[in-house]
C-alpha cells in the first residue's frame, strides 16, 4: 500500500514538472481548421519561406493563460503573421466555444493569429505527433522544415520570445505585408462591411482619389490588382477569397499607399 501511495505521488510530481518540449527535430506536416473555419498546412506556409512558431496549450493551463498574452505581443511585434514568423495556437482537448472563451478572457478577444481547438480543429492529433507532454509548449520551426527551437521556456515576458528568436536573424516588423509600409492616416480611406462576404466597398473620405487597389493574403502574396481612374470609391468583388484575414492596399493621386486590414467571412 505504501509502494503503491509513493508511486502515484512520484506520477504526479513527474507530469507537474515534465519538460514541455516535442519529441521530434524535425517538423511533420499536419492540415488544421482555427476556430473561424479557417484551414492552414504547415507546409504551406513553410515553403513560402516563413519560419512557424507554435504555441501548445490547453484552455485550463494556469501557465497557458499566464503567459499567452506574451505571445500574442510577440505575434504583433514579429508583423502580425505577414512578415517572417507565422504563429499559430494549437489546444489540446477543448472544443471552438471553450477555445473562443479562453482568448476573450485571458487575451481580450480574437488573438489575431489562428486558433486550432483540439477536438474540433484537428489539434489533438498535432500535439500528439509532436509528442507535447506539458502545456504550455512554444517552439519554432524553420522553412526547411527543422525544429530550431524545441522548447522556448521560461517565458517571463514577450523579451522572453525575443531571447530565442533573435538567434535566427529574425527581427522585429512592422503588422503590414513585405515591402508596403503606411504612409498616410488611416482616416483617409473607409472600406464596409468588415467582414466582408461578396464585395467590399472602399472609399476615400478626403481630397486624394484613389488610382489603385491591391489585396495581400496574411503571407503577403498579391492577390487582386484594380487599377483605376481616379476615383473616390470602388467596390471590390471578393467573393472568391476564402475566410480570413487579408490586407488592402489603396494607392492615391498622390502616390500615397495606404494599408488596410480586412476580414473575409
Amino acid at each position: 500500500m505504501r509502494k503503491s501511495s509513493l508511486l502515484i505521488i512520484l506520477i504526479f510530481f513527474s507530469a507537474l514538472f515534465a519538460k514541455g518540449q516535442t519529441t521530434l527535430t524535425t517538423a511533420t506536416d499536419f492540415t488544421v481548421t482555427d476556430t473561424h473555419g479557417n484551414s492552414f498546412s504547415l507546409f504551406s506556409v513553410l515553403n513560402s519561406g516563413k519560419y512557424v512558431c507554435l504555441d501548445f496549450f490547453f484552455t485550463t493551463c494556469s501557465a497557458c493563460q499566464e503567459t499567452c498574452p506574451f505571445f500574442k505581443e510577440t505575434y504583433t511585434n514579429y508583423g502580425c503573421n505577414s512578415q517572417d514568423i507565422f504563429f499559430l495556437s494549437i489546444d489540446n482537448g477543448n472544443t471552438d466555444a471553450e477555445v473562443d472563451a479562453y482568448e476573450a478572457s485571458f487575451l481580450g478577444g480574437n488573438a489575431g493569429y489562428s486558433a486550432i481547438s483540439g477536438t474540433q480543429g484537428g489539434g489533438n492529433a498535432v500535439c500528439s505527433a509532436y509528442g507535447i507532454g506539458a502545456f504550455p509548449t512554444y517552439i519554432l520551426i524553420a522553412p526547411n522544415k527543422q525544429i530550431v527551437e524545441t522548447d522556448m521556456w521560461p517565458i517571463t515576458n514577450a523579451a522572453s520570445f525575443d531571447s530565442f528568436i533573435n538567434t535566427h536573424s529574425l527581427v522585429q516588423k512592422s503588422c503590414l505585408p513585405a515591402g508596403i509600409i503606411e504612409k498616410t492616416p488611416e482616416n483617409s480611406i473607409s472600406f464596409y462591411p468588415n467582414p466582408a462576404i461578396n464585395n467590399v466597398i472602399i472609399k476615400s473620405s478626403g481630397a486624394e482619389k484613389m488610382n489603385s487597389i491591391k489585396l495581400y493574403d496574411v503571407l503577403g502574396k498579391l492577390l487582386i490588382t484594380q487599377l483605376l481612374d481616379n476615383e473616390d470609391h470602388y467596390s471590390l468583388n471578393v467573393s472568391e477569397l476564402e475566410k480570413g484575414i487579408y490586407y488592402l492596399d489603396v494607392t492615391l493621386d498622390n502616390n500615397t499607399s495606404i494599408v488596410k486590414k480586412m476580414r473575409k467571412q
